[in-house]
């Protein structure tokens, strides 16, 4: 079977090579260097000593440095080169432990024509936000979809409340303030079609908000302290994340009702 490296080949023996007559030329300039003739003329003899000494000990570090750190070096370029491509596919541009910072939300949503907002209620986002939302539901070119839990289905309050670790009175009561406060970016609840709100019973396991073509994802802990920060990121339009949000979300879209209007 012919050889599929023709270049490491020629590279590996170039390397021996000049490795090989390095090491001739060092050690004959350590014999040399020990001649009679030296004794007479001391600092040439110092000389063609040190630059064999160099020789032999350049070419012993760097048959190490082929035979085992090249090696090594080169598995880890491997590996670094497997992972950039695993981000590069996912499309994942994004990564952190604090939803507010992952990205320019004002930058995000100034221009945005689209957005989608699959959360349990996501109050402080929703009240931070206010403006932009207002903005983008006044515009004719975009449209804001929500995506809430059931206030109605005893199974989906009861599971949230107990990840919420609160009262299903409580859960109840934040969604149906969800559901109105949503309904108020549109025009103060005038039903322009521009906000349109849906429930469903599915349980959730993250809070995902598309804008346009990327998608922010913020996981949720299992822990009774709910408080501390949570894993969050990005992904763009094109990755492997982006695809899965967005079938997970129009998968549930197509199963929820809608509310509003």
């Amino acid at each position: 079977m012919a050889n599929n490296t023709p270049y490491r080949l020629v590279t590996n023996l170039k390397y021996w090579l000049l490795a090989s007559g390095g090491l001739v030329v060092g050690m004959a300039l350590l014999y040399v260097s020990g001649l009679s003739w030296f004794e007479d003329h001391e600092s040439f003899g110092t000389l063609a000593n040190q630059l064999g000494g160099l020789l032999v000990a350049s070419v012993a570090l760097a048959t190490l440095w082929d035979l085992v750190g090249r090696r090594s070096f080169f598995k880890e370029m491997l590996e670094v080169l497997e992972l950039k491509q695993d981000v590069s596919a996912s499309g994942l541009t994004g990564i952190g432990t604090d939803y507010r910072k992952i990205v320019d939300w004002d930058d995000c949503l100034h221009s945005a024509k689209r957005l989608d907002i699959f959360a349990a209620w996501a109050t402080t986002w929703r009240n931070n936000n206010q403006v932009n939302l207002q903005q983008i539901a006044s515009r004719n070119d975009a449209k804001i979809r929500v995506c809430l839990p059931d206030p109605t289905d005893p199974n989906c309050i009861k599971s949230l409340a107990a990840r919420f670790n609160t009262s299903q009175n409580d859960v109840r009561g934040k969604i149906n303030e969800a559901i109105e406060g949503y309904k108020k970016i549109d025009a103060n609840g005038s039903a322009t079609g521009r906000v349109e709100i849906y429930t469903t019973s599915v349980f959730r396991a993250f809070t995902a908000y598309r804008i346009d073509s990327q998608f922010v994802v913020t996981l949720y802990h299992h822990k009774d302290n709910r408080r501390g920060l949570f894993p969050a990121l990005t992904c763009r339009e094109g990755g492997s994340l982006f695809a899965f949000f967005e079938e997970d979300l129009e998968g549930t879209l197509d199963a929820s009702t809608k509310v509003y209007p």
